[in-house]
């Protein structure tokens, strides 16, 4: 009996840009909106204390949301890209080939000369981002996959259809 063909088969290499793209995804969620939903709970601290009065007791709620946000930008735009550069280098994550075949009910994966047969029914969260597509597995594993891994747009809209839900 012959072995099956796969639908769609890619192997990449993953940069800096685009693990960082589906790094975003994989912990900022798929959604734009909640990316802004803790800044935003800090401004209405801020605004509270303001309304409760700056003299009294409003300042230590000004205080305490410009701290929270103040930490919130530090994170997210400066220690987490800063720390996830600085394990992409040290563990060379970008010299590792990547690929993903699609059959009929099932997936593999592929890394570094190991392959992971993962059924369609594992997955548990889809996301595309502006360089990548985030794949979220029920084991919490999380595959990245790069826009440019593929060659056409059909190929784009094959696998996204195969994982939207």
């Amino acid at each position: 009996m012959s072995e099956p063909k796969p639908t769609l088969s890619t192997r990449y290499f993953l940069n800096l840009e685009e693990s960082q793209d589906g790094f975003a995804l994989a912990t900022f969620g798929k959604k734009q909106f909640t990316q802004f939903l803790t800044p935003l709970v800090s401004i209405g601290i801020i605004i509270w204390g303001f309304s409760m009065g700056f003299s009294g007791v409003g300042r230590y709620y000004v205080g305490l949301g410009a701290f929270f946000l103040i930490m919130q930008l530090l994170m997210r735009y400066w220690f987490l890209p800063m720390m996830f550069k600085r394990q992409f280098v040290k563990y060379q994550f970008g010299k590792s080939e990547q690929g993903i075949a699609l059959f009929q009910d099932y997936a593999e994966l592929y890394n570094d000369g190991r392959t992971k047969v993962v059924p369609y029914g594992e997955v548990q969260k889809f996301a595309a981002g502006k360089l990548t597509y985030m794949i979220e597995l029920k084991s919490k594993t999380v595959v990245i996959v790069p826009k440019r891994a593929f060659k056409d747009a059909t190929e784009q809209t094959l696998f996204e259809n195969t994982f939207k839900k």
